[in-house]
C-alpha cells in the first residue's frame, strides 16, 4: 500500500510512484528499482528540448493535490486513478518565461519561483497552505533546485542559493555547464535528479561526468543521503524526477503540515474542477 507524499520532493519512505518524462532509459531504470512511473505527453507549445519535461507540465503541490498543464488528459486520468485531485493550469507559452507556469520549487514551509509568471491558481493554493512565498529571478526554480533534505539543497543559481541561505539552509553551490540538455543549451542539476526515498537521491547520469561530482556526493552523504546513478555517462536534464507516492509510513499526515486537499481553485472567475479542461480561447 502506498501513501501520498505529503511534502513535495521530499519523501519519507521508499518512493512507489514518480512522474518523469517518457524516456526509455529513465523509466526502465526506475522500474528496475520497483518504482512505477507516469509521464506527460509532449506539449507542442514548449521548445523541442523541454516539451516532455515533467517539471514544466506537472507540479505536485503536496499530498493528493497536483496541477497539470492543459492537454495532459491521459496523465490526469492516470493520476486520478491513483487518487489525486488534479487541477489544470493556464497553458504554457512557447518561450521563457511563459513556459514556467508550473515550475515552482515547493518544500514543506516555503515555495520558490518567479511568481509573476507562475500560474495564478497554483500560486494561490501554495499561499493558502501557509507556505512562505519566496520570489526569485530564476524562472526555472524547480529545475534549478536539487532537494537533498528539507534543509539541504544543491543549485547552480546564485539567486536561489542566496534565498535558501537566507532561510538558514545548507546549500552546495555547483558550477554550471556540466548538465546536458541539448546540443544548444546546458541544463540544471535539479532537472537531472530527484529523491527516491528519505535517504536516496537519484541522478540521471554519472557524477564522475561533473566537475563537482565528488563535492556533490560528499555533500549528500554528509546529510545522510546516498546517490543512485540511474545511468552511466553524462548527466542529463530530463525535467526532474517528481516523487508522488511512497510506501506507507506511520506518520501524522496532512494535518501536521496544514495541507488542504479540499481546494477548489478558480481561474479568471471560473471554477476549475479535476474533470474539466478550461479553454482560455
Amino acid at each position: 500500500m502506498s501513501d501520498f507524499i505529503t511534502v513535495p520532493n521530499l519523501p519519507e519512505a521508499p518512493v512507489t510512484l514518480a512522474a518523469v518524462c517518457d524516456d526509455a532509459a529513465v523509466t526502465r531504470a526506475l522500474h528496475t528499482l520497483g518504482i512505477e512511473t507516469v509521464s506527460p505527453v509532449p506539449d507542442a507549445a514548449l521548445p523541442e528540448e523541454t516539451k516532455a519535461h515533467a517539471d514544466l507540465l506537472l507540479c505536485h503541490a503536496g499530498g493528493s493535490v497536483c496541477f497539470a498543464a492543459p492537454g495532459q488528459e491521459a496523465l490526469t486520468e492516470r493520476l486520478r486513478q491513483e487518487g489525486f485531485s488534479v487541477f489544470f493550469s493556464a497553458p504554457p507559452g512557447a518561450a521563457y518565461p511563459e513556459d514556467i507556469k508550473l515550475n515552482v520549487a515547493v518544500a514543506k514551509d516555503f515555495a520558490m519561483g518567479r511568481f509573476d509568471r507562475v500560474d495564478e491558481e497554483l500560486t494561490a493554493f501554495l499561499r493558502s497552505s501557509g507556505r512562505k512565498m519566496i520570489p526569485v529571478k530564476q524562472g526555472y526554480a524547480k529545475c534549478s533546485v536539487c532537494f537533498v533534505t528539507d534543509r539541504a539543497f544543491i543549485t547552480e543559481d546564485p539567486s536561489i542559493a542566496a534565498a535558501l541561505e537566507k532561510r538558514g539552509a545548507d546549500v552546495l553551490r555547483i558550477t554550471p555547464g556540466d548538465i546536458y540538455l541539448s546540443e544548444r543549451h546546458y541544463g540544471f542539476f535539479g532537472g537531472a535528479s530527484g529523491k527516491l526515498g528519505k535517504d536516496r537521491l537519484a541522478v540521471m547520469g554519472s557524477l564522475s561526468a561533473h566537475r563537482d561530482g565528488r563535492r556533490i556526493r560528499a555533500f549528500a552523504e554528509s546529510h545522510g543521503v546516498s546517490i543512485v546513478e540511474l545511468t552511466d555517462g553524462r548527466i542529463t536534464d530530463i525535467g526532474g524526477i517528481l516523487p508522488l507516492k511512497e510506501e506507507s509510513v506511520d506518520l501524522i499526515r496532512n494535518a501536521e503540515f496544514g495541507m488542504r486537499n479540499d481546494y477548489e481553485p478558480t481561474f479568471l472567475g471560473v471554477i476549475h474542477r479535476p474533470d474539466e479542461v478550461i479553454s482560455l480561447i
